[in-house]
């Protein structure tokens, strides 16, 4: 388990093994994930902080002790540090171990472990970030959104569409044209990053525009809401309780069987390291440390398997406030912007346009993250060759 308390919590002064939430940067954190939320990148919300005159917390630790930071490294913020925080499940509540680990006894290279080997206890202390914001900020991970380079705008759609045929991303461009009077006019519009990157011989354009695109995505959102707004309860526990099957259940499933694994694993290195010893091949002091750490690696892994078995059993109640006071922001919806998107959408697929009665029509697929938000085949048509 982590030896030391992250940026955001301290060890509790009547139990050293647990941590507490520290309320002088606790602050700090919370507005650093919703910087995140909103799309802000891990450098731009470094410079913030350090615009700010708020101290690293390589600098907050030595203060704390009175001690001078002996480091000749920056001491500002910087986006890894940012980066490595909101990807540390300590800031809801989980304690992570075992993320690295050598190749073997006979190799000690040290290599890190995929994530599956890891060993995941929850719950173990009190959530600094609320599950809903937290959530929010991994979607724009698992959904590799990066925000667009300094003086850029950020694409409204960054991350959620797809190609139908090749599967990767679509990208955004912008054209930008001078008016007569002297006004500028700016249009957005997507095309499939397989056919920007290698041509037509790797895939079809799969051009859109962004227009199009909020028209479409506009009006089930809005018919989403209102009934949010008119049965709030049933619909929101309706959200929850899949939100809670995909979070935690199904997350709780595969680390229980990638333990498993990992406990096989184990005893076939202890039945080795004993044939090892026996055939005379490692002296006796290799194999008592080797196997004292597989012993103790084995037990923490059937610790952790039985904290999954009761969750899987029972799992934890859901709050609804945080999602429902998003939803009531969003009612009248006459703005689309990425929280929204992200609140409620998975991906967007869109297939090849293709010519109907002389009108150019576009399919696209709506993807939402719960199931009871039913999955949306739409279509737009449009006049005109898409550029």
């Amino acid at each position: 388990m982590e030896t030391y308390a992250p940026y955001g919590l301290k060890k509790d002064p009547q139990n050293r093994h647990k941590f507490v939430i520290d309320e002088n940067t606790a602050p700090i954190v919370r507005r650093i994930f919703e910087l995140r939320a909103r799309g802000t990148g891990f450098r731009a919300i470094a410079a913030k902080l350090n615009e700010d005159g708020i101290i690293s917390p390589r600098e907050y630790y030595y203060q704390s002790k009175n001690a001078k930071n002996p480091t000749r490294t920056s001491r500002l913020w910087n986006e890894n540090t940012i980066k490595c925080m909101v990807a540390n499940e300590a800031y809801i509540g989980n304690l992570v171990s075992g993320k690295s680990g050598t190749y073997s006894y006979k190799n000690q290279k040290k290599v890190r472990k995929n994530a599956e080997d890891w060993i995941r206890v929850e719950g173990t202390h009190p959530a600094l970030i609320p599950l809903e914001l937290w959530e929010r900020v991994q979607a724009l991970s698992r959904k590799g959104y990066r925000p667009s380079r300094m003086g850029k705008e950020k694409s409204l759609f960054a991350g959620l569409l797809h190609c139908n045929k090749c599967g990767f991303r679509l990208r955004s461009q912008v054209e930008k044209r001078t008016r007569k009077d002297g006004s500028e006019s700016k249009r957005v519009s997507y095309m499939c990053s397989t056919y920007g990157r290698s041509g037509k011989n790797a895939c079809t354009i799969h051009g859109i525009s962004e227009k199009a695109l909020i028209e479409l995505v506009a009006d089930p959102i809005r018919a989403h809401f209102r009934t949010v707004n008119c049965d709030e309860e049933r619909i929101m526990q309706g959200i929850l309780s899949e939100k809670g099957k995909i979070s935690y259940l199904g997350s709780y499933q595969n680390e229980l069987n990638a333990h498993g694994l990992q406990i096989d694993k184990l005893d076939i290195l202890i039945e080795n390291l004993c044939e090892d010893k026996v055939a005379g091949l490692i002296p006796d002091s290799l194999y008592k440390r080797q196997t004292s750490k597989y012993e103790q690696e084995r037990t923490e892994r059937v610790k952790a398997m039985e904290v999954l078995k009761k969750r899987i059993n029972d799992p934890p109640p859901a709050s609804t406030s945080a999602w429902s006071d998003l939803i009531k922001r969003h009612i009248k919806l006459e703005i689309i912007d990425n929280d929204i998107l992200y609140l409620l959408i998975d991906k967007i697929i869109l297939h090849e346009a293709q010519y109907i009665g002389g009108k150019r029509v576009c399919e696209i697929e709506v993807v939402h993250n719960y199931e009871n938000l039913q999955r949306e085949d739409l279509h737009t048509d449009f006049a005109g060759k898409q550029e």
